[in-house]
């Protein structure tokens, strides 16, 4: 800047034209050094530090390239999400499933904390802490597919995003015993992950009956119910109704409100409706509120502290 004495350097937006070249697998990606250094404590010691040049060190157009044992399609959408500021932008913003679980995996590796905090508030509607978000998120249709959850669950545990796994492992568990262990996905996760999809998955279809004990609860004269033989049929007849036992791999799902209008049409009672109602969500609620533990998992109040603390980044 000789002949500009007035001008003056911003120093953290003077970049170096420095080129690095990062090789993932097959691919090759060719990016500017000082930016990553800047975004990554852990580019910014590899850069800092190279190793000195020797015969067999790998190089392209005159610069020597740094091998990086990722996916390159991990690789791919981390670099874009840095030198690309329209590509992965903040919720509410919809973004590609597979893209979050792949920029998370790089961004915890590499220490990229803005990145980090980014994908998991990108993933918490998905796998939310609490039960009336979880049920906002199903009325909004999102859908995680089982070849995603099982990718969650790996992500999460390994960047210890714990607080996403309760509603990731209540998913995964929700398809039979034998096509979850025969999956060839199965064999990815590791003892500890098996050990607790195979404990949590019997505890998950246990609870199912105490979702439904409101039907087993019989009505009297002199109660609340202003037709107690009419409400104890339709009780009787719900519990013995095979569909009712299909799902009992989600304790969580069935019985909207359209089902509540469809027993008021049947004859139940208004009063025997809200009871029921009442019953039915108190004991949905205890099941989501033991469904960490169910799966060897610290309690919903240390996940909430986990979330809070990686969240605001302290």
């Amino acid at each position: 800047m000789a002949g500009n004495s007035s001008l003056r350097k911003a120093e953290e937006l003077w970049f170096s034209p420095d080129v690095v070249i990062l090789r993932a697998d097959t691919c090759i990606f060719r990016v500017f050094a000082a930016i990553l250094k800047a975004q990554s404590s852990v580019f910014a010691d590899m850069f800092t530090f190279p190793q000195p040049p020797s015969a067999d060190m790998e190089s392209i157009d005159g610069f020597p390239v740094v091998e990086l044992h990722d996916r390159p399609e991990d690789v791919e959408v981390f670099l874009k999400a840095i030198f690309d500021s329209s590509f992965f932008i903040p919720p509410p913003a919809e973004v590609q499933f597979e893209h979050t679980l792949g920029i998370l995996r790089l961004a915890n590796k590499y220490d990229v904390p803005y990145l980090r905090r980014r994908t998991l508030d990108h993933l918490g509607p998905i796998f939310p802490t609490h039960l009336a978000e979880y049920d906002d998120r199903t009325l909004k249709k999102f859908s995680v597919l089982i070849a995603k959850t099982y990718a969650t669950i790996q992500t999460a545990t390994k960047v210890g995003a714990l607080w996403l796994l309760p509603v990731a492992y209540y998913h995964l568990c929700k398809q039979d015993i034998a096509r979850l262990i025969s999956s060839a996905r199965w064999k990815d996760f590791g003892e500890e992950v098996q050990k607790a999809c195979l404990i949590g998955h019997s505890a998950q279809r246990n609870h199912l009956h105490k979702i439904y004990q409101f039907l087993s609860v019989v009505k009297t004269t002199g109660g609340s119910c202003a037709n107690p033989t009419k409400c104890n049929a339709l009780c009787q007849r719900l519990s013995l109704d095979p569909s009712l036992w299909t799902y009992s791999a989600c304790p969580l799902g069935g019985w909207g409100e359209g089902t509540w209008r469809s027993l008021a049409d049947d004859g139940m009672c208004n009063n025997c409706v809200v009871e029921n109602k009442a019953l039915r969500a108190a004991a949905r609620q205890e099941f989501w509120d033991q469904l960490p533990q169910m799966f060897g998992l610290p309690g919903w109040a240390e996940l909430e502290e986990m979330k809070r603390v990686a969240l605001s980044g302290r």
